[in-house]
């Protein structure tokens, strides 16, 4: 005698995948786990594809999913019994060795912690949301989770100044979470482009951004610019402490050397104001870069929203990523975090000096993994990004995507994450994500909990709605 179609079963070929058919009301959600009533032992499974059909005028769910920790023998089964997993066996799984970073609770089962493996971050991630989805609070809530339960040190570029508050807690928290979170975050330092309260100068050297990075700000083409650009080299070259400390001292040494050629480039460094950009550093301050190197701080905030001009910002970005290269034989891991990533690294940058940039975070999302330099980028599209930079990532913390084609995209880039679980962004309520790669061998559909500190930045108020 065959199984009614209203009895919840699930058959398996190879012993590691299975299929299922369930009603309606069975309680199987797509993402979520399963108990698999195999001959040999109860298996835990996670279900990764589901569509709904109809069989004898009955409504019932379909799909597959994959087998987790099966015996070895890996045997198939017939038909057996298949029924949503109770929330203790979901939190043993979850809980396994290195799963630390507590980003809030599962979707589904909200008295499971929804946890991520802390070594995952030794892979780039790439944390993708529309506007609204809550993708800089939970940025927010992740950079705690690692301040709190690791010791890899952040330097996190931040064009809102929405993780300036990292280093203190909010009021209300609990305050044994509290004590625990001082006693870890008081090495977290904040450099901003207009410092308050207590803040200090986010500033650059001239020389701290290369050559190159020197050219492309003054729109020197090594080729149609030729004579310029090679004088710029030599100057450069040619200047005490290994590169001009400031734009006042190249302005100077220009005008003073009655060379014709380097006179053009001062003039080209005024006309273009380069030389009133409020990101150099004075000789009374410090750079990014030195205070990076000297005090290496658990955390060092650039909270870049102070500079009016997108070319601050980006070079800022380029100054960062030429200091870490510099070093990067020193091996020192740690976490670059870029959020609104696209405004420093474009994919279609339109000067050279965003084009210098892109080829920075190019090669340190090719290279900089096995010298330590970690990525996590934060942007709303995945198309906001290059696909040299974005096709680097091994994890992939995805929250609300409207755009078909934006998740058609991600689910052709990421290939580790099953499509349908990508396709569900599409649902994704304020705070609702995907974690999927090295940081969550299984994918979790999550909600992100309360966070420990304050967020910096703040949507303008619509109170003129009435």
């Amino acid at each position: 005698m065959g199984v009614p179609a209203t009895t919840a079963v699930a058959w398996s070929i190879d012993g590691l995948t299975f299929n299922y058919r369930s009603p309606v009301s069975g309680g199987i959600r797509l993402g979520g786990y399963v108990v698999v009533e195999a001959p040999r032992g109860a298996l835990l499974g996670q279900v990764l594809s589901q569509q709904g059909v109809e069989e004898d005028g009955e409504r019932l769910v379909t799909g597959a999913g994959q087998l987790l920790d099966t015996p070895a023998g890996r045997f198939g089964f017939d038909e057996v019994g298949i029924s949503p997993a109770p929330e203790h066996l979901i939190d043993e799984r979850l809980g396994r060795r290195g799963a630390t970073l507590e980003l809030g609770t599962l979707r589904d089962a909200p008295g499971v912690t929804a946890r991520l493996v802390a070594k995952g971050f030794n892979r780039h991630t790439f944390l993708c949301g529309q506007s609204g989805s809550g993708k800089t609070y939970s940025l927010g809530r992740l950079l705690e989770e690692l301040v709190l339960r690791t010791t890899l040190p952040l330097l996190v570029l931040d064009p809102n100044g929405d993780h300036v508050h990292l280093g203190r807690t909010r009021p209300g928290v609990d305050l044994a979470a509290a004590d625990a979170y001082a006693a870890v975050a008081n090495g977290i330092q904040v450099l901003a482009a207009e410092p308050r309260d207590g803040e200090a100068p986010l500033r650059i050297r001239m020389r701290e951004l290369g050559a190159e990075g020197v050219a492309a700000l003054l729109q020197l083409d090594p080729i149609a610019d030729r004579q310029e650009y090679n004088a710029l080299l030599h100057a450069l070259r040619d200047a005490p402490d290994e590169g001009f400390e400031s734009v006042e001292a190249a302005t100077e040494m220009f005008r003073a050397s009655g060379d014709e050629v380097l006179e053009l480039i001062r003039m080209r460094t005024e006309n273009l104001a380069v030389d009133r950009m409020a990101a150099w550093a004075k000789r009374s301050a410090r750079s990014i870069a030195e205070v990076w190197s000297q005090d290496q701080p658990r955390a060092l905030i650039a909270d870049t929203s102070g500079f009016e001009e997108r070319r601050e910002r980006t070079a800022v970005a380029v100054a960062v990523l030429e200091h870490l290269w510099s070093r990067r034989k020193q091996r020192r891991p740690l976490l670059l975090v870029v959020d609104e990533a696209h405004d420093v690294c474009p994919a279609d940058p339109d000067d050279p000096q965003q084009r210098l940039a892109v080829d920075r975070f190019t090669r340190i999302a090719g290279e900089g993994r096995k010298y330590g330099i970690h990525l996590l980028l934060a942007s709303q599209r995945p198309d906001k990004l290059p696909e040299n930079v974005l096709s680097q990532c091994d994890n992939l913390l995805l929250m609300r995507v409207n755009s078909a084609g934006d998740r058609a995209a991600l689910a052709a880039r990421f290939g580790f994450v099953p499509p349908e679980l990508v396709e569900l962004a599409g649902t994704f309520g304020l705070g609702e994500s995907l974690l999927a790669g090295r940081v969550s061998p299984d994918p979790q559909l999550a909600r992100t909990g309360a966070r420990l500190t304050p967020e910096g930045g703040a949507d303008i108020p619509t109170d003129w709605a009435g």
